[in-house]
């Protein structure tokens, strides 16, 4: 199969401001979340669909191995290095002859894809990792195939209707599999799209049903994204001492699980809500202990984010001490006595 032409890198933008930051998680942040999440699921006993000769093992071993390599490029945001691997762990596959190792690196190229606003592209590797599948029997990958296909109508084509009935069938497949880790994703998936149709009761109800089975599932970057989630629902409608429990939450979990662009997120809306709320110190050290962990990650538009807000709290700060020393001068001049001819 080969892949679209005209395929072309799209950069997202950061601002500075709590609003913003907010929208950016409700309509593009959410699937930056969703897509770590997916290239975190289990690889299954990778093994038994090898063949039984040492040189096809040791095949699905390596694409294995690259493809756990290209969701750690990923996950630092370092997207050209990621699809090295991932292209060669599907050459590796195809060599072989290891359909599952195959489904594996065409589901993770389309993530990268998908991450980058390049829908068509995305769904040529998505259908590539379906085909696969289901030719080979697969169908315990029925609840992923449902719940990537509502994520792609829904965010790609806008059409909530149809990404709704999708996601909800995923969901209610993973409930009779038993499954729990996808669950958690699909209540991720629709909790978004309930918040992106501003429906924020239900999504509430979903995120924090999310929260829950993740935390069961000890999925640590799913459950910090829904707590952070729950956080910018409160902070979209003023609510900011409603929002920073959350919050915290969130940046807790986050640490916890080493989900470093979650816990840098969460800290840089923390810290715009407290500039917002007059605790400029407490601003400052969330904003660069937010500027520490992008930089760790190697991601651009966090750092630059977190230098704005520092900036604007350094320039509020000099316009508080100005203020201070004009009053004080003006109050020593009215106790000076009149020296007039």
């Amino acid at each position: 199969m080969e892949e679209p032409a005209g395929v072309r890198r799209q950069v997202k933008p950061w601002v500075a401001i709590v609003a913003i930051a907010a929208a950016l998680v409700f309509f593009g942040g959410m699937w930056l979340v969703v897509g770590i999440g997916r290239l975190d699921r289990e690889f299954g006993p990778a093994r038994r669909t090898a063949k039984a000769g040492t040189l096809d093992v040791r095949a699905n071993d390596l694409a294995m191995k690259l493809n756990l390599a290209g969701n750690s490029y990923y996950k630092a945001g370092m997207c050209d290095s990621a699809m090295a691997c991932y292209r060669e762990a599907l050459r590796v596959a195809e060599k072989a002859g290891n359909t599952r190792r195959m489904a594996a690196s065409y589901h993770d190229i389309g993530n990268i894809f998908d991450y980058e606003n390049l829908p068509e592209s995305a769904r040529f590797y998505r259908n590539a990792e379906i085909a696969l599948n289901r030719a080979a029997g697969i169908w315990t990958r029925l609840s992923d195939d449902l719940i990537d296909d509502g994520l792609y109508r829904f965010r790609s084509l806008g059409d909530v209707d149809s990404g709704r009935v999708l996601l909800e069938k995923g969901l209610a497949r993973c409930r009779q599999v038993g499954d729990r880790r996808r669950e958690a994703l699909a209540l991720y998936g629709l909790a978004s799209l309930h918040a992106t149709v501003r429906q924020y009761d239900s999504a509430q109800v979903l995120f924090e049903s999310c929260a829950a089975v993740s935390h069961e599932q000890n999925d640590r970057s799913t459950e910090s994204g829904a707590l952070h989630s729950l956080g910018l629902i409160y902070l979209r409608h003023d609510r900011l001492d409603d929002a920073k429990p959350w919050l915290l939450r969130a940046i807790e979990v986050a640490h916890s699980g080493r989900v470093v662009d979650e816990e840098a997120s969460a800290l840089f809306d923390i810290a715009c809500i407290r500039a917002e709320q007059g605790d400029r110190e407490l601003a400052r050290a969330n904003a660069e202990q937010a500027f520490k962990l992008y930089e760790q990650a190697a991601d651009n538009g966090g750092m630059n984010a977190c230098r704005n807000l520092l900036a604007e709290l350094e320039d509020a700060a000099r316009s508080e001490y100005r203020e201070r020393m004009l009053d004080s001068l003006l109050e020593q001049r009215k106790s000076q006595p009149d020296l007039g001819m």
